[in-house]
């Protein structure tokens, strides 16, 4: 039963953070990496990128890449191109196809292994 409400709970959380992405479309633009902001926790050091993204006023606004990492990548300088949903530049992320897809299948085949043992049909 846990197993299942943590998948279910992964599983939301995911949606919802796509869903303006599903909603509105995407958007690719172009990106520098202008810094990394780093986190300590328990005594292990986390960096996300904070990118450089032009906005849709023809400006540009910095936006931290929600994705953290135990080593500073990618590189500061680096241009890349990001996504993020339209109308909402703020909510740009580097996008990590494989990354993402390989989360909903554990999320997804976690929550059907688990359903199936809670119902009695697996």
């Amino acid at each position: 039963m846990i197993g299942l409400t943590l998948a279910a709970t992964g599983l939301a959380l995911m949606i919802r953070s796509d869903l303006l992405f599903i909603r509105n479309g995407t958007r690719r633009v172009p990106a520098q990496i202008v810094r990394h902001q780093i986190q300590r926790r328990g005594g292990t050091t986390l960096y996300s990128a904070v990118l450089l993204v032009p906005d849709e006023r023809g400006g540009f606004i910095e936006v931290r890449d929600p994705l953290t990492t135990p080593f500073p990548t990618p590189v500061i300088g680096e241009r890349l191109t990001v996504v993020h949903p339209t109308g909402y530049p703020g909510k740009a992320r580097i996008p990590y196809p494989w990354f993402r897809a390989g989360v909903y299948g554990v999320l997804g085949y976690g929550f059907v292994v688990c359903l199936l043992g809670v119902t009695g049909l697996g």
